[in-house]
């Protein structure tokens, strides 16, 4: 079930048409309360085998780089999780 929901997460089509104002893409606020998360691993306390990262959680930072890198260090952290959690014993 999961092998089949990250194909078709991986096989959706989004079309990109434009882009916001300028700025208007800077800053995301509110998402999942990081109480509710495992953050070893981005795993979700309330949905065993959710993991999530970046501006889905609730996390509010500075631009310019910084939230940049809270979406990579938690996007690698929750794919590390969910690759530890699809091929577990």
């Amino acid at each position: 079930m999961i092998r089949k929901l990250s194909s078709n997460l991986v096989a959706f089509p989004l079309r990109v048409t434009s882009k916001g104002i300028f700025k208007e893409e800077f800053v995301t606020a509110g998402g999942v309360h990081l109480k509710e998360m495992n953050m070893s691993n981005m795993e979700s306390k309330i949905k065993p085998g959710l993991f999530m990262c970046g501006e889905v959680l609730d996390v509010d930072g500075v631009t310019g780089g910084f939230n940049f890198m809270g979406c990579w260090s938690t996007g690698f952290v929750a794919g590390e999780g969910a690759a530890g959690f699809c091929f577990k014993d």
